[in-house]
């Protein structure tokens, strides 16, 4: 059974994956409209992140996400994520997060 803190701690995990999925295709746009399109798309999913990591810090439950209602799914996304981005740096012992299932 999952706990608020581990609800918040996936939903935080999986909004940073969006960030950074995100920012990466902002980094080969070349349209303005576009590019601004990003930026917004970016602002919001920053805002989803600190909202699930103001949760985490505090133990509570995250807000009604795709992370937070399908976690099970959210933490297989995460370290599909997790497997398909790793560069060398990933600490194998705080970057790597577990399947639930």
């Amino acid at each position: 059974m999952l706990t608020d803190e581990d609800r918040a701690r996936i939903a935080t995990a999986y909004e940073a994956c969006q960030i950074a999925d995100l920012a990466r295709l902002a980094i080969t746009t070349r349209d303005p409209a576009t590019a601004l399109a990003q930026a917004h798309q970016l602002l919001a999913t920053a805002h989803h992140l600190l909202e699930a990591a103001h949760a985490y810090a505090h133990g509570t439950n995250p807000p009604e996400r795709f992370a937070a209602t399908h976690p099970e799914e959210a933490a297989d996304d995460i370290a599909d994520w997790l497997l398909r981005h790793h560069e060398g740096e990933l600490d194998h012992k705080a970057g790597t997060f577990p399947r639930i299932r």
